[in-house]
């Protein structure tokens, strides 16, 4: 079949994780896929053009894809969240026009500040596809075909942490994500200062930027800040024996975020301390395959847990791999993917 993919940008985590690892298998299965990204990114700017001549370019580019959209006319189109970060509709309208078929991609809370768009863009598809159960439920009260695509890792890519059979003198502690989500660290700060009063460890920071962390009290850790590069992820994941994903309580979008720090962080077998929030719950359930916290005490004694106690990492780093594979991995959600956008 013609399948079209509308996206966000290159650098973008729904995109990276939602849809470039499926395309090559999809291809590999017959399947014919035309890539459309949004140039610069939906949430970016050029900064010698301007937010504004920008914002124009990315209508263009848009346009020019909506043309390319109507001479191909695809099977099937698969939608990022819709074709701009605005109110507007009127591009994915024509999208939506050029296909017979049109599946939506709704992987976090975006119906919260946008609910009169997304409910608009749900209402003319024909099937919506989300990262997570609470999503899923708001998505149903508006929609009957909904399939549950949970944000997923390829295993090819993502290779298990080489096993140290020796302990590290200096664990290290890690968090990997966007300049948006850097001020998450202050749910665990007091709990790493307290740490570091007794124990030996590094904090482990990749970012786009340092600065988010400048008003986070961090006194008396260890930390190593390193920008973020996609070509060096993988490397940095097996830097950290310990990965990090703290949430902010109380605020309605964090139920529907993905949880894909956290299994980052298991793909490569290396358990987590996160607050059970969303999804991140579910994954945490029984503490197999790492710690969650919701106070200071937790974070201290999650964090405190594993950085003493190496085989424990190791056990709940496999357990937490296996979890991938079985449910959090391209290669395992392929075959639903491929039967919502080319239904048999």
């Amino acid at each position: 079949m013609q399948l079209g993919f509308v996206t966000l940008g290159a650098q973008v985590p729904s995109t990276r994780f939602r849809f470039l690892p499926y395309l090559p298998l999809l291809e590999q299965r017959g399947h014919t896929c035309h890539l459309w990204m949004s140039y610069p990114s939906v949430y970016e700017h050029i900064p010698w053009l301007g937010w504004r001549i920008s914002h124009q370019l990315k209508r263009t580019v848009r346009r020019w894809q909506i043309s390319e959209a109507g001479r191909i006319q695809p099977d099937c189109i698969y939608l990022e969240r819709g074709c701009l970060n605005d109110d507007s509709l009127d591009l994915d309208r024509r999208f939506r026009k050029s296909t017979p078929r049109l599946v939506l991609d709704v992987d976090d809370g975006i119906f919260l500040e946008r609910p009169d768009k997304i409910d608009r863009l749900i209402a003319m598809s024909d099937h919506i596809v989300v990262s997570n159960d609470p999503i899923a439920e708001y998505v149903r009260e508006r929609h009957e075909q909904v399939t549950i695509l949970p944000t997923a890792v390829s295993l090819q890519r993502y290779q298990r942490k080489p096993i140290d059979h020796e302990p590290k003198e200096t664990p290290v502690i890690g968090w990997m994500g966007t300049r948006p989500n850097m001020p998450f660290l202050e749910v665990c700060a007091p709990a790493l200062r307290r740490l570091s009063q007794s124990h030996r460890f590094e904090l482990f920071i990749v970012g786009p930027s340092a600065e988010p962390l400048v008003p986070i009290d961090l006194r008396g850790v260890n930390v190593n800040f390193q920008q973020w590069r996609a070509e060096r992820e993988i490397e940095d994941l097996h830097r950290m024996d310990i990965g990090l994903m703290p949430l902010p309580d109380g605020q309605p979008w964090m139920r529907y975020k993905a949880a894909t720090k956290l299994v980052q962080y298991l793909s490569v077998g290396i358990p987590a301390v996160a607050s059970p929030i969303g999804v991140n719950a579910d994954i945490l359930d029984g503490n197999r395959v790492g710690f969650a916290a919701s106070n200071d005490e937790e974070w201290f004694q999650g964090m405190e847990q594993l950085l003493t106690d190496p085989r424990l990492r190791q056990e709940m780093g496999a357990r937490g791999r296996q979890l991938v594979t079985e449910s959090y991995s391209i290669e395992a959600n392929l075959d639903r993917l491929e039967n919502v956008l080319a239904p048999r």
